[in-house]
């Protein structure tokens, strides 16, 4: 990659796009478990009490969740705005259903790739995480305590629908974390 100056003496910022096509795969993905839900739901009404039990707590657990992650997939479709932005001042995270949103260099402390759950992330520690989870509204602020407390901070970046690996994201993140350091 290559690192020219542009207007703010910075470096070249890395814009990190959705990967359409693992989007579209995701979200179809979680269409046919929501559909698979609907049918266990249907079938607990043909089967005796025990295992209509089962089915429906199956039904409504299928139904509810791969019904919020179709909605994020369609968000991140129909949103036409780079996943993540990294320049010389933050990064602009909009890569997930609770995006980290702006975060400057000074306000971050550390950035480490992490493996939880099985699942890939960058997580971003920041210098005041309290002082950022106070400006969270809603659902998103509840959200981002949960995160708080499971992995040590509010800011998790995922890259399951970003064009580039997480790693190479993570790498390019940390050199110009670096390069703001230095200039400071």
């Amino acid at each position: 990659m290559d690192y020219q100056p542009y207007n703010d003496g910075g470096y070249q910022p890395l814009v990190v796009k959705p990967f359409w096509f693992k989007i579209l795969l995701l979200l179809a993905g979680s269409l046919l478990f929501v559909i698979l839900g609907i049918w266990l739901l249907k079938m607990s009404g043909e089967v005796t009490s025990d295992l209509a039990i089962l089915l429906q707590t199956l039904g409504i657990t299928c139904t509810v969740l791969f019904g919020l992650a179709a909605i994020v997939y369609l968000i991140l479709l129909l949103r036409r705005s780079p996943l993540l932005v990294v320049d010389a001042q933050g990064i602009d995270d909009q890569s997930s259903a609770i995006p980290g949103g702006r975060l400057m260099w000074e306000d971050i402390s550390d950035i480490r790739l992490i493996r939880y759950y099985g699942q890939l992330n960058i997580c971003i520690f920041l210098a005041d995480p309290k002082a950022y989870l106070s400006r969270q509204r809603g659902l998103k602020r509840w959200l981002m305590a949960i995160n708080l407390r499971l992995a040590g901070t509010p800011v998790n970046i995922t890259g399951q629908s970003m064009q580039l690996p997480l790693e190479r994201v993570y790498e390019e993140m940390e050199h110009r974390r670096r390069l703001w350091a230095g200039r400071r």
